[in-house]
């Protein structure tokens, strides 16, 4: 077994935050802000972890499931996952984790753990996963495992690598190269991720579920927003604002779609449709914070096009889409107490043999 490194990125969401788990398109970008583990075969029978960043370290037996030493053991469900396909190693190994992604900044820094320890157990075994079936694999880990509510994209993303339209299982590579991206971290902790997620989605499936009893062959992917939005009085008012929401995002998601279909799409235009779907995950999800709206007037202010939070929002990190004035917004960002990183698009998970 060869010693190896494996890299898989983190991930923005441009346009359908908070839509993929709603069986709704989103258009993500990987980000080189990534995971990396080093996977170096060792003498014995366990699996050694270290976390270079964190100093924590885990240890477990390869001959059998490992169980959770806590919620969302990420590294020990991906084990599990290929364990119980039959994908299993037959000697130790040592896996050294690094990352440059923000924890809890909603830029899948999980998603791409999870991601980088199947691919890692996968290639020490010595198996070959198709890029589907490595992105299905680390959504069943880190989703399916323990009964989340997120969806596939940010396990997509990481694993294909620069800009993908993805509507649940039907991945469309786009072309255009979006340059101009700036990543703002509001420094603030998100109180509950996994329950703003659940809280969403129970909502707008409650929504959904009540549209379909008032309009005929009603879906939450094709029913025009008219109809919707004709039918919406009707709605509990504990989902209204929810499910209208979410079928107004898919719309814009569909427009970019559209535009970015383009070889030479209007950035302008662009960063508008970005700040429409900031709006409604503003004021209809209630997802940003004071200090996240700061950072969006300042990174406007400086000459970005668009700017929205990322992730579940409640905190964490906002994109600024700022094409030849990225310094200048990353300056600004920091003029208003916020850390500041100009990224670029990723080409997805990989794995080489190191020496």
């Amino acid at each position: 077994m060869d010693r190896l490194e494996v890299i898989a990125p983190g991930r923005v969401c441009l346009f359908g935050e908070h839509s993929d788990y709603l069986g709704l398109p989103i258009i993500a970008a990987a980000i080189d802000l990534t995971i990396r583990i080093v996977a170096t075969p060792i003498e014995g029978d366990a699996i050694a972890v270290e976390y270079k960043d964190t100093g924590e370290t885990d240890r477990f037996p390869v001959a059998q499931e490992a169980s959770y030493r806590h919620v969302r053991d990420y590294l020990r469900s991906a084990f599990n996952n290929l364990y119980r396909r039959d994908i299993r190693l037959t000697s130790g190994l040592r896996l050294d984790v690094t990352g440059s992604i923000p924890m809890a900044g909603g830029l899948s820094s999980s998603s791409a753990l999870t991601v980088a320890s199947v691919c890692a157990f996968a290639a020490s075994a010595e198996a070959t996963l198709s890029p589907e079936d490595l992105a299905v694999s680390a959504y069943e880990a880190e989703v399916k495992e323990f009964g989340e509510s997120g969806g596939m994209m940010d396990h997509y993303a990481s694993v294909f690598g620069n800009l993908i339209h993805l509507i649940p299982s039907q991945l469309t590579r786009l072309q255009p190269d979006i340059s101009g991206l700036v990543i703002g971290n509001s420094g603030e902790p998100k109180a509950d991720t996994v329950g703003d997620l659940a809280y969403i989605r129970r909502s707008a499936e409650e929504g959904y579920r009540i549209l379909g009893e008032k309009i005929p062959e009603f879906h939450q992917l094709h029913t025009p927003l008219e109809e919707v939005a004709a039918k919406a009085d009707e709605l509990p008012r504990s989902c209204r604002l929810t499910t209208l929401t979410t079928i107004q995002n898919r719309e814009i998601t569909r427009e970019a779609r559209e535009l970015l279909s383009e070889s030479r799409p209007d950035l302008k235009r662009l960063g508008e449709l970005i700040n429409r779907h900031h709006a409604l995950l503003r004021d209809g999800l209630h997802r940003s914070t004071p200090k996240i709206e700061r950072m969006i007037e300042a990174a406007l202010e400086a000459g970005a096009l668009g700017c929205k939070i990322n992730g579940s929002g409640g905190g964490g990190t906002m994109l600024a889409l700022a094409p030849g004035r990225e310094e200048d917004v990353a300056e600004a960002l920091q003029a208003v107490g916020a850390a500041s990183l100009v990224v670029h698009t990723d080409e997805g998970c990989r794995v080489r043999r190191v020496p």
